[in-house]
């Protein structure tokens, strides 16, 4: 894959560089296009490689097929890929990822290994050498020399930054003690942990982890310390003791960031934790508490407060004696998240259901019976494919990343935390917390245009033309196998009041009955929807939750995929209304039932009785007329 994923050329056809081969190296120096370039970082070194192939916009669109151009595309195309050293098995991943476009990844080079590794003997600059040596190692783990290789190239590199030969961009005080360097040296270390601990380049590097932790800990900036002590922890390359004394001692300082002196404490807390002193590291872990409870009380806005009010809780558990501070946290806590809703603002957005809603009502008026009106309403939607939902999800978050990279906190009516969803990232995977997070947003989105243009008019239409009784539903919702004969009435009951418009009824008679419905289809499917307590010799039943965690298999192919996660996404997903949840603990307010999502939740049911006697159509219609 090329560099420039805005190219579709790229697609269409193989790049270049995949056509370069030894002979192309016969004569020319790999190295011009950097020769004057002080960096320490692949990207810029990618930057001036490309330029070489293409030296004007102009010869963009046809970098001519040469051995400098093949060679130079493709080391471009190895320095582009995103360095990421705390990634063991993985440390290079594609910089760019649109659509079913991307950028290089190291599977893209499993056939020009041989030559990579020719380039990797030849190059000067230590920043190429180790990004060669490095995927050449990764991609054939018998050339054990490369790895070695790779490790005296990271250290020289930031030896050369030590020494300021070499430049990290954004670098500030000293040259080496940035997080470029400590990237290095971790994966450094990362191979030396495959190919031998006491190897002589391996010792190099941990000899120089151990130099910059402690030129850190004398420095001024705070956050180097916390990387490069990090680091030397991770690897075991000091004392865990000798650390959590320099930290210390460093703490005794005054810093106006809270921010910085509570990643100080946590990581004091861990190298104590490591020395296995545990009255030292349950101190720092409490000085690490009490900063974020002074940070949370001096910040004016309370979902922040909030935040770092929660944050402190949770550092505190575990440590003795602390089980009344904890209490009083608490109880600060709820004061702080009364204040919450104040802070949150109302969005609003007109949707164009006037239009849908006239077409609706006037179908239901030309339906020449109720029988006829209700397998309307029943099929006035279809639920949504599972894969279009994620897809969708996935082009949300591709499109608009900036709304998605970070993680969100999810908060009832009384400013309470129920629900966080981690944030996206390049590749997500179906199940992650930013698709689900995603869907949440636009299924509520389409669950209320569908009640407000469609569900409502149906539904207040078949009200004002028919009377509607508990028995004019026997007649149907007798035929459906969703509906067990002991429950019959009880359903009737809660549509009735659905169709009435008392939803407060419909909600809470409805959705108590949908767990036991699942288990009865399942039942007459076949299925065991039992559990056996081996200890007391017992059997229960599965319950809602349990059904979609140990039967979603089953439910899928009673019920069909979209519908089982339709229901899913409605009764039991968080985030989402989490309608069973909420019902069931009494959560749901006064206003609760009237939403669009309890509304589309009793219509859901409707459509779940209703769907199976869709083929069955003609002969329900002779009976209701006779």
């Amino acid at each position: 894959m090329d560099t420039r994923t805005e190219h579709s050329e790229a697609i269409i056809q193989p790049p270049t560089f995949m056509c370069a081969i030894p002979a192309d190296l016969i004569g020319l120096d790999i190295e011009s296009p950097i020769s004057n370039s002080p960096s320490a970082e692949c990207r810029e070194l990618s930057e001036l490689y490309y330029k070489a192939v293409h030296p004007s916009k102009a010869s963009e669109d046809g970098p001519g097929d040469t051995p400098s151009a093949r060679i130079f595309g493709m080391l471009a195309a190895v320095t582009s890929m995103h360095f990421r050293p705390a990634s063991r098995g993985e440390p290079f991943s594609a910089m760019f990822i649109m659509g079913d476009r991307r950028s290089c990844v190291p599977s893209d080079f499993q056939e020009t290994v041989e030559l990579l590794q020719l380039l990797a003997e030849q190059a000067r600059n230590p920043v190429l050498r180790a990004r060669l040596a490095d995927l050449c190692w990764l991609l054939d783990r018998k050339k054990a020399r490369l790895a070695s290789l790779a490790i005296s190239a990271y250290v020289e590199v930031v030896q050369a930054m030590e020494r300021g030969e070499l430049k990290e961009q954004f670098a500030s005080g000293s040259p080496a003690l940035n997080h470029t360097a400590c990237g290095y040296l971790r994966r450094a270390l990362h191979i030396g942990r495959s190919i031998g601990w006491d190897k002589d380049e391996v010792i190099t590097a941990r000899h120089l982890v151990a130099e910059l932790r402690k030129q850190a800990c004398i420095g001024n900036p705070a956050m180097p310390v916390a990387w490069f002590c990090d680091l030397d922890l991770d690897f075991s390359v000091s004392e865990p003791s000798d650390i959590a004394i320099d930290l210390n001692t460093l703490l005794t300082r005054q810093w106006g960031d809270t921010d910085i002196v509570h990643t100080l404490w946590r990581v004091t807390t861990r190298a104590y934790h490591l020395a296995k002193n545990e009255h030292e590291k349950l101190r720092s872990q409490s000085e690490a508490a009490e900063l974020l409870v002074r940070r949370a009380l001096a910040e004016p806005h309370a979902m922040l407060s909030a935040h770092h009010l929660s944050s402190a809780i949770a550092s505190l558990h575990g440590i003795p004696g602390k089980k009344e501070r904890r209490t009083e946290l608490r109880h600060k806590l709820i004061d702080i998240q009364s204040r919450i809703p104040e802070e949150l603002s109302v969005f609003t957005q007109a949707l164009p259901v006037h239009d849908i809603a006239k077409k609706i009502g006037d179908a239901v008026e030309r339906q020449e019976n109720l029988l006829a009106a209700f397998f309307l309403l029943a099929g006035l939607e279809k639920s949504p494919d599972p894969d279009t939902l994620i897809a969708n999800a996935k082009e949300s978050i591709r499109k608009h990343p900036l709304s998605s990279i970070f993680g969100t906190s999810h908060h009832d009516s009384e400013g309470k935390v129920i629900h966080r969803s981690a944030g996206a990232s390049f590749g997500d995977s179906n199940k992650s917390d930013a698709i689900r997070h995603q869907i949440a947003q636009a299924e509520k989105l389409r669950r209320t245009f569908a009640v407000g243009a469609m569900k409502e008019p149906a539904r207040q239409t078949i009200s004002q033309r028919y009377h509607l009784s508990d028995d004019s539903l026997i007649l149907i919702l007798r035929h459906s196998p969703f509906v067990p004969p002991d429950r019959l009435h009880t359903f009737c009951r809660g549509f009735a009041r659905f169709f009435q418009g008392d939803y407060v009824s419909a909600v809470y008679i409805l959705t108590p009955l949908l767990e036991n419905s699942l288990r009865h289809v399942l039942k007459i499917s076949g299925y065991d929807v039992s559990i056996f307590d081996d200890a007391t010799l017992t059997q229960k039943d599965h319950t809602l939750s349990t059904l979609f965690e140990q039967k979603r298999t089953e439910l899928n192919g009673v019920f069909g995929e979209a519908l089982a996660e339709d229901i899913e996404n409605v009764f039991l997903a968080r985030p989402g209304p989490c309608l069973r949840h909420e019902l069931a603990h009494g959560l749901l307010n006064d206003n609760g039932p009237y939403a669009p999502d309890a509304i589309y939740a009793c219509w859901l049911l409707f459509r779940v009785c209703v769907n199976p006697l869709f083929s069955h159509y003609d002969e329900l219609r002779k009976w209701w007329d006779a």
